[in-house]
C-alpha cells in the first residue's frame, strides 16, 4: 500500500523540490566565482609586485646612468681629483647620497662625505665583488652599513676608462631610507606588507616595521622561493610572524626585487562574508517557503473538506450545498505553480548570465596570455627575420657586384647605384634589429674628414630652420682621422641644434675643417685636424662658459635641454685622443672646436659602393657551404667570375664528405647556422683538427655568432658582406693555404 501524505506535506515537499536545485546551482556558482576571484586577486597582487620591482629597477638604472655620466667628467678625465671632488658634491649634494672614487684594488681615493685629501679612507664594498666579476662591468651592491653615514645603504659602481685604460672605479651610494620614501609614495594598502630586497634576500625597505626589520634577511622559505624562480606567489609566515599570501618579482637587470605580503585573513574575509550572507538568505527563503506551503495547504483544505462534505451529503441523499470557491482555490494554486515555474526560469537565467560573464573573463585572460606569448615570440623571431633578410641582401648585393664587374650600359648605371645604396641601407637596418636596446662600444674607423663633411653638412642643414644660413669651408689637404662616424654625426647634430636654439631669429652657421696650428693642441706627432662650428647667436655668459662641457649643465630654460649635448661632443673628442674647446661672447656668438689626432693609417675599407676591379684573378678551389640556394648561387657566381673553381655543399655534413672524397680545397667558405648535425664553427674546428692546409672563412648575420667566432680566433665575415670584401678574404686565405702546402712539400 503506498505511503499516504497530506496536502500540506505534499506542498512542503513541492516547495523544497523547487528551491533545492536553485540553491544547489547558487552554491556551485558561489564556489566557482570564489576560486576565480581568489586567483584573480593573487594575479593582481603579483602584477603589483612586478610593477614595484620595475620601480626599484628604474631607480637603480637612474643611479647607474648618473654615475656613468659622472665617469666622463672632464675633470676626472684630466686627473684633477680635487676639482672632480667639488663637482661631484655639486651633482650629488643630498645628504643621503655619496660619490666615491677608488683605485683598482677598491681603496677609496675620495669620498664626498669627507673633505678632499682626508686619510685614511676605508675600502669600498665592491672590493670583494670585483675579484669574481668582470673588471669592466657595472656592479650594484647588496645592502650594507655605511661606515661614515652610519646607516644602511646601497651603491652602484662603474669602471672609469681614460684614453682606453681602466684607471678607477666610481660609485654613487645612497641610504636605504630613500627607497623607504619611494616605497611610501606607491601608496600600497595599509594592511599589505611591501618589501624591497637585495640579491641575498636582505630587506632594504619595508612598509610595516621598517625600523626593526630593515637589514634582516627574509625567512628560509622566502629565500628558497627567490632562489628557485624569478617571480611567483605562495603562502608563508612573514619575518615578523604574520600569516600572509606573498607575491614576489625579481628585476631582470640587477637582481633586486619586491615582495608583497597580504594577510590571509584579508584574502578570505570577503568570501566568508559572502557565504554567510548567502546562507542567511537561503535559510530565510526555506523558512518562508515552508510557512507559505502550510498556509496554502490550510487554504486548500477548506474547499477539499467542503467537497468531501458535499459528496457525503450526496451519498446520504441529503441536499448538497456546494460552494464553487473550491474550484477558484485550485485555479489560484495553478497560478502559484506558474509563478514558481517563472521563478525557476529567472533563477536559471541569472545563473547562466553569471556563467557567461565568467567565460568572458576567462576568454579575456586567455587573450592577454596569448598576446604576451606573441610579444615574446616576436622578440625571438627578430633575429631569424634579420638573418633571412641579410641573406636576401647578400643575394642582391653579390648580383649587383657581378653586374658592375661585367659592366652595365650608362643608362642603367643610376639603377645599379640605387640598388647598391638600398643594400647598404638594408644592412644598417638589420644590424639595428640584431643589436636593438643593446649599448654598443665605439667603432672607430679611419676616415678622410674632407670626404665626410659633404654628407655631414647636409645632415646639419636638416637640423636648422630656414632662417639660418649654413656656410662651410674645407681645407684641401688630406685629413685622415680615426673616429666613430656615427658618434661624429651625432656630435655635429648636437652642435647644430644648439646653434639653432641660439639663433631663433636667424643667422649664419659656419663650418670649417683643416689642420690645427702646432700651438693649439699637443699630444700627436702627426698633428691634429680641427673641425670648427661657429654661430652668430646670443652667446654664453663668461661666468658659465667654462662649465658647458660638464654633464647635465645647460643654459637653456627648464624642459628645453638635457645638458648632455656638449658633454657628448667632449667625450667623443676625448675618446678619439683629442679634445674640444669653446669660445663665446654675449651678443656675438659661440665657437666650438673639435680636435682629432691625424692618422697615418690607410683609410678603412670601403662599403658596399666600393669597386672590386682592382682584385686580380683568384686561382683557388673553393668549397661553398650554404643552405640558402639563392645566396649560394649568388656567391658562387661572384667567385667563379673572379676565377675560382667552386663546388657547393648544403650542410656541414655534406662538406665533410666533399673534403674527404673530393679534396683538397684551398678555401672552405661556410655559413655558421645551417641544418645538420653541426654548424659552421664545428666544421672549422674539424678542418683544423684534421691538419689540413685548407683555409676556412665563416659568414653569419647573427651578432652573437659573429662575436663567438671572433673570440675563438676564427675568420668570420658579417652578412651581408660586400662582394669585394669577400673576394679579398678568399684571395688572402687561398694564398696562405698555397704557401702552407709549398712549405710542407
Amino acid at each position: 500500500m503506498p505511503r499516504r501524505f497530506s496536502v500540506r506535506s505534499w506542498l512542503v515537499l513541492l516547495a523544497m523540490s523547487v528551491l533545492l536545485p536553485t540553491l544547489l546551482a547558487a552554491v556551485a556558482s558561489i564556489a566557482y566565482f570564489y576560486r576565480q576571484e581568489r586567483q584573480s586577486f593573487e594575479e593582481r597582487v603579483l602584477e603589483t609586485a612586478r610593477a614595484m620591482s620595475m620601480v626599484v629597477d628604474r631607480e637603480l638604472a637612474r643611479r647607474e646612468a648618473m654615475v656613468k655620466t659622472l665617469a666622463k667628467s672632464p675633470t676626472l678625465v684630466q686627473d684633477d681629483l680635487e676639482a672632480f671632488h667639488r663637482y661631484a658634491r655639486e651633482v650629488a649634494p643630498q645628504p643621503d647620497m655619496v660619490v666615491v672614487l677608488s683605485d683598482l684594488s677598491g681603496q677609496q681615493l675620495l669620498n664626498t662625505r669627507r673633505t678632499f685629501g682626508e686619510a685614511p679612507l676605508p675600502r669600498t664594498v665592491f672590493s670583494e665583488l670585483r675579484r669574481q666579476a668582470d673588471p669592466t662591468a657595472t656592479l650594484v651592491s647588496d645592502l650594507y652599513f655605511a661606515p661614515f653615514g652610519r646607516q644602511y645603504s646601497f651603491a652602484v659602481e662603474v669602471p672609469v676608462v681614460i684614453k682606453g685604460q681602466l684607471r678607477y672605479y666610481l660609485s654613487v651610494g645612497g641610504y636605504a631610507s630613500y627607497l623607504q620614501q619611494l616605497l611610501k609614495e606607491q601608496r600600497l594598502p595599509a594592511s599589505w606588507i611591501g618589501s624591497v630586497f637585495d640579491r641575498n634576500g636582505f630587506i632594504v625597505a619595508r612598509t610595516i616595521n621598517p625600523e626593526k626589520l630593515v637589514g634582516k634577511q627574509a625567512t628560509a622559505d622566502m629565500l628558497q622561493q627567490l632562489a628557485a624562480r624569478q617571480e611567483g606567489s605562495f603562502e608563508t609566515v612573514s619575518v615578523d610572524g604574520r600569516a600572509v599570501t606573498t607575491a614576489f618579482s625579481k628585476g631582470s637587470n640587477y637582481g633586486w626585487g619586491f615582495a608583497i605580503g597580504v594577510p590571509r585573513a584579508e584574502v578570505a574575509s570577503w568570501s566568508a562574508q559572502a557565504l554567510a550572507w548567502f546562507a542567511s538568505v537561503a535559510a530565510l527563503l526555506a523558512v518562508g517557503a515552508v510557512i507559505s506551503a502550510l498556509w496554502v495547504g490550510r487554504a486548500l483544505m477548506r474547499p477539499v473538506v467542503a467537497l468531501k462534505q458535499a459528496a457525503q451529503a450526496l451519498g446520504q441523499g441529503s441536499a448538497v450545498a456546494f460552494s464553487p470557491t473550491g474550484v477558484i482555490e485550485i485555479d489560484e494554486t495553478g497560478a502559484a505553480m506558474s509563478d514558481a515555474a517563472a521563478s525557476i526560469r529567472n533563477a536559471h537565467a541569472l545563473t547562466q548570465r553569471r556563467i557567461n560573464e565568467a567565460l568572458e573573463q576567462a576568454q579575456q585572460a586567455h587573450k592577454a596570455m596569448v598576446q604576451g606569448q606573441r610579444l615574446e615570440a616576436v622578440a625571438h623571431l627578430t633575429g631569424g627575420v634579420a638573418h633571412d633578410f641579410n641573406n636576401l641582401l647578400m643575394v642582391i648585393g653579390t648580383n649587383a657586384h657581378i653586374l658592375r664587374h661585367k659592366g652595365v650600359p650608362p643608362a642603367l648605371e643610376p639603377c645599379l647605384s640605387r640598388i647598391e645604396r638600398s643594400v647598404s641601407a638594408g644592412t644598417k637596418l638589420t644590424r639595428q634589429l640584431l643589436t636593438f636596446s643593446r649599448r654598443q662600444p665605439m667603432r672607430p674607423e679611419i676616415i678622410d674628414l674632407r670626404e665626410q663633411l659633404a654628407a655631414l653638412t647636409e645632415l646639419m642643414r636638416s637640423a636648422l630652420h630656414s632662417r639660418i644660413e649654413l656656410k662651410s669651408e674645407i681645407e684641401s689637404a688630406r685629413l685622415h682621422i680615426e673616429v666613430d662616424p656615427n658618434e661624429l654625426e651625432l656630435a655635429l647634430v648636437n652642435l647644430a641644434v644648439n646653434a639653432r636654439d641660439a639663433m631663433p631669429d636667424g643667422g649664419v652657421l659656419h663650418l670649417t675643417a683643416g689642420r690645427a696650428n702646432a700651438n693649439e693642441v699637443s699630444g700627436s706627432d702627426a698633428g691634429h685636424a680641427v673641425l670648427e662650428v661657429r654661430d652668430t647667436g646670443v652667446g654664453i655668459a663668461p661666468d658659465v662658459v667654462d662649465k658647458v662641457f660638464e654633464p647635465f649643465f645647460t643654459t637653456k630654460p627648464v624642459g628645453h635641454g638635457t645638458g648632455l649635448g656638449l658633454s657628448q661632443v667632449y667625450g667623443l673628442c676625448a675618446q678619439s685622443g683629442g679634445t674640444a674647446t669653446i669660445e663665446s661672447e654675449l651678443g656675438r656668438g659661440t665657437t666650438v672646436r673639435l680636435y682629432f689626432p691625424l692618422s697615418r693609417k690607410p683609410l678603412s675599407a670601403a662599403g658596399p659602393h666600393g669597386d672590386a676591379t682592382g682584385i686580380t684573378s683568384i686561382d683557388a678551389r673553393v668549397l661553398l657551404v650554404e643552405d640558402n640556394e639563392d645566396l649560394a648561387q649568388a656567391a658562387a657566381d661572384v667567385l667563379v667570375a673572379a676565377g675560382c673553381r667552386v663546388e657547393q655543399a648544403r650542410t656541414a655534413d655534406d662538406a665533410v664528405k666533399a673534403l674527404e672524397g673530393r679534396g683538397p680545397f684551398d678555401v672552405v667558405l661556410s655559413d655558421i647556422r645551417m641544418p645538420g648535425s653541426m654548424d659552421g664553427i664545428a666544421l672549422a674546428h674539424r678542418i683544423a683538427q684534421s691538419g689540413s692546409s685548407t683555409g676556412v672563412i665563416l659568414m653569419t648575420g647573427f651578432t652573437e655568432e659573429l662575436q663567438k667566432a671572433k673570440d675563438l680566433g676564427l675568420l668570420v665575415l658579417p652578412k651581408p658582406c660586400p662582394a669585394e670584401d669577400l673576394l679579398a678574404r678568399v684571395k688572402a686565405v687561398a694564398s696562405k693555404a698555397a704557401g702552407s702546402r709549398t712549405n710542407n712539400n
